[in-house]
């Protein structure tokens, strides 16, 4: 780049011109900024330019840095980079690659937590505590017969059972951690023309699926994504379930019971004219995944004959009535408590880590309440500061680290 001062300031925008190392033609007018170690990203010293937007200008500007001596970047190498050098723990590493693929309001606040630090703080904030209890129990290992000020062997039982019922806890979020990064698969299901293609439409907020008073119009699966209040679900609509269709339409059908086998959560749409049938029922008995039934055409007839403790919503949904509290079941059938405070782990590393930490101090708890050496103790809560460690990622080796960054689709 020209003109280049003779010694740049550390994040200091300065503008100037590219060229090409073979031609000198100028390839454009960029600003630079150089970011020396350690305050960058990566920790180390970092050069920036920042060009204009457009799919040909960056891939010459590209070609000419590489001309020149650069390579490219591999996936995530930059964020490998900092949590090598300490800049960031794992749990941001991972949070860089969530905030990328977040679809969601919600899995994107998630993601833009951890990434910055909060996961990782609030196991630290565990990791210190299991430390002091296990110094407290190998003390009582080291200085058996020393009358030294120990607590009592009750308290240190309680304080692990807390921690234990703390990490647990954590685990367990993985649920909704991994429900808002990966979104509900939702299946609309149900006998033809009750109103399954109008209840996708009026959910996409706009016509995706044809509507037609004969019965057998859908065929095909038909898919939409929509957001349910900052959770990203796939909708799918399915053919309607009878079985003296068109050869046609029977594969259709066979191919939403296909579909529907994946879902997390199945939309029972019921015709409010026609009421809840045998078709209903199989469908209810057969589902693999929680079901909401929709009563549909609600002003034709109210809800009656569900079985008791299944979830209904009254729809309408040629007038888009009933649709917030239809948003509302799906997402909790799914398993969404909707607090949005609340942290989530949202990755199966992390999560399983948590579940071996939490079982570790399980065993430690239970030494320690019976009685048995503190040295059992000891070695189930060395298992469970290692674990937590790991979540945070000490001691990750880098077959670990090829996998989490690969998942990276651009070098950031």
């Amino acid at each position: 780049m020209r003109p280049w001062p003779e010694k740049a300031e550390s994040h200091r925008l300065y503008l100037g011109r590219v060229r090409d190392p073979s031609t000198e033609e100028v390839l454009d007018e960029v600003l630079a900024c150089v970011m020396r170690a350690p305050r960058s990203y990566t920790g180390e010293d970092v050069l920036e330019l920042h060009a204009h937007g457009g799919e040909a200008n960056l891939s010459r500007l590209v070609g000419a840095a590489l001309r020149a001596g650069a390579r490219m970047a591999e996936p995530g190498e930059f964020t490998r980079r900092a949590f090598l050098a300490g800049k960031i723990d794992l749990t941001q590493a991972e949070a860089v690659a969530e905030v990328i693929a977040a679809r969601g309001e919600r899995a994107l606040r998630l993601a833009q937590a951890q990434r910055a630090g909060a996961l990782g703080a609030l196991v630290g904030r565990l990791r210190g505590r299991l430390v002091e209890v296990l110094a407290e129990v190998e003390a009582r290992v080291d200085f058996p017969d020393e009358e030294l000020d120990f607590a009592p062997a009750t308290r240190v039982a309680e304080e692990v059972a807390g921690l234990e019922r703390e990490v647990g806890a954590l685990a367990a979020s993985y649920a909704r951690g991994r429900l808002l990064a990966a979104g509900i698969d939702v299946v609309l299901v149900g006998r033809p023309n009750a109103g399954k293609s109008s209840l996708l439409n009026a959910l996409a907020g706009e016509e995706r699926a044809l509507v037609d008073a004969s019965p057998g119009t859908t065929r095909d699966v038909v898919e939409v994504e929509v957001d349910l209040d900052g959770v990203r679900a796939r909708i799918a609509d399915t053919a309607g379930e009878r079985d003296d269709g068109e050869t046609v339409e029977l594969r259709g059908v066979a191919l939403g019971r296909r579909r529907r086998a994946r879902a997390d959560v199945q939309v029972l749409v019921v015709d409010g004219s026609v009421g809840f049938g045998a078709v209903e029922q199989r469908l209810l008995v057969e589902a693999a995944a929680p079901v909401v039934v929709a009563w549909n055409k609600r002003d034709l007839g109210p809800p009656d004959g569900i079985p008791e403790g299944t979830a209904v919503v009254a729809t309408s949904a040629t007038r888009s009535e009933g649709l917030e509290a239809l948003r509302r079941e799906i997402r909790t059938a799914a398993g969404d408590p909707g607090d949005e405070a609340a942290l989530a782990v949202s990755t199966a590393r992390q999560h399983e880590a948590l579940a071996e930490a939490g079982a570790a101090l399980g065993q430690a708890r239970s030494a320690l309440a019976a009685g048995e050496p503190p040295e059992l103790a000891a070695v189930d809560l060395r298992l469970g500061i290692d674990r937590l460690g790991r979540v945070l990622g000490e001691g990750v080796d880098g077959a670990v680290l090829d996998a989490i960054f690969r998942r990276f689709c651009v070098g950031k």
